[in-house]
């Protein structure tokens, strides 16, 4: 097998917590078959990669706790299986799209983005306050779990295995000099071939 390939069929990546830096690849839409990504408490920064967009079986977003900047891209909006999503505490600015995937996510999701606005915030884009009555019926948390957002905690073997090589291939290239978001652009980019 391939190293390309087996990162089509990969279906939960969690990088959170390992102080990564740089963009987030467009090339990470090639994932089609991903079910969560948690890229949380990391340093990257450029704005989210419309190609996200792509995962359309995707269930579980959390980015959050970075330095990504720029808009959400109207794409997310188009993911009918995503339940779950985090983008607190980065550098997003504008309107949250307007969609059930990001209405009936709870507050708190986009909190720490001061130049965010829209529902589910309090902060409205085109009025300082949005009304009470408004607020309530869009901060209902969805009953629904998602087996992504449980799965995230559990790394498998082949989760573990992949996990492994990527912290491996990080420290070889942090002493190269080589930013992560290149080196995962050429990881990825093998898939092509």
């Amino acid at each position: 097998m391939e190293f390309g390939n087996f990162l089509i069929y990969y279906r939960i990546i969690n990088f959170s917590g390992n102080r990564f830096g740089g963009e987030i690849p467009e090339s990470i839409g090639l994932l089609k078959s991903l079910l969560a990504l948690n890229l949380s408490n990391n340093g990257f920064t450029g704005h989210i990669p419309s190609s996200l967009g792509n995962l359309t079986e995707l269930e579980s977003l959390d980015i959050s706790r970075n330095q990504i900047s720029g808009t959400i891209p109207q794409e997310l909006g188009n993911l009918s299986f995503l339940s779950y999503m985090n983008m607190s505490h980065n550098k997003l600015t504008g309107q949250i799209p307007r969609s059930t995937q990001f209405e009936t996510q709870s507050e708190s999701a986009f909190k720490g983005n001061i130049g965010l606005c829209g529902l589910p915030l309090q902060k409205d884009c085109f009025r300082k306050n949005v009304s009470a009555t408004t607020q309530t019926h869009h901060l209902k948390p969805s009953k629904q779990s998602s087996h992504a957002s449980k799965a995230m905690h559990t790394l498998s073997y082949r989760n573990t295995l992949l996990f492994s090589y990527l912290i491996v291939l990080h420290f070889i290239l942090s002493f190269s000099f080589i930013p992560l978001s290149t080196s995962l652009q050429l990881l990825l980019s093998a898939d092509a071939l």
